[in-house]
């Protein structure tokens, strides 16, 4: 049987090796103590962020208030590119006020159900916002969640051309 690992150049012989391998018994624990090392474990990998990434805890970010009926949970604000991403929940009967696009939006429904204007949006449906685009007016009748991602600072209340 091969040792399970071998360090270069480390002196000792493969024989050593596999007699220090086999004299190493696995430690008995009890319950407890096994299921205390196991949460450490896990409470640790949780809080461990992978390189090169974040993490927004739902209990890091609080939902504000936008306008009546209707809610934003930043996750990520870029304020160089001048875009976030935003959950937006609207409560039914919210109406978000009709605005123009200076940056390209992607607005991704969750949950629940939606207009811009006489456009209908459901569960899973994608909507793409050109830059420069007009948006109607957002409303719901029985309330929706959002996945935003689009300009910041929030796109402004304009008319449409030609108005």
């Amino acid at each position: 049987m091969n040792p399970p690992f071998r360090i270069a150049g480390d002196g000792l012989g493969d024989t050593l090796v596999q007699a220090l391998g086999d004299a190493l018994n696995p430690a008995e624990l009890d319950p407890a103590r096994r299921d205390r090392l196991r949460s450490n474990i896990v409470r640790r990998a949780r809080l461990t962020v992978p390189e090169g990434s974040a993490t927004v805890r739902a209990a890091d970010s609080a939902w504000i208030t936008i306008a009546p009926k209707i809610e934003l949970r930043e996750l990520r604000r870029d304020p160089h590119g001048h875009n976030h991403t935003s959950l937006l929940r609207m409560q039914p009967g919210g109406v978000m006020p009709p605005h123009r696009h200076e940056q390209e939006e992607e607005f991704i429904v969750l949950e629940g159900e939606c207009h811009i204007g006489s456009h209908s949006l459901g569960p899973g449906d994608a909507h793409i916002a050109a830059a420069g685009s007009w948006h109607d007016a957002v409303t719901t009748a029985s309330g929706v969640l959002v996945l935003l991602r689009g300009e910041y600072p929030y796109p402004r209340e304009s008319l449409p051309r030609g108005s």
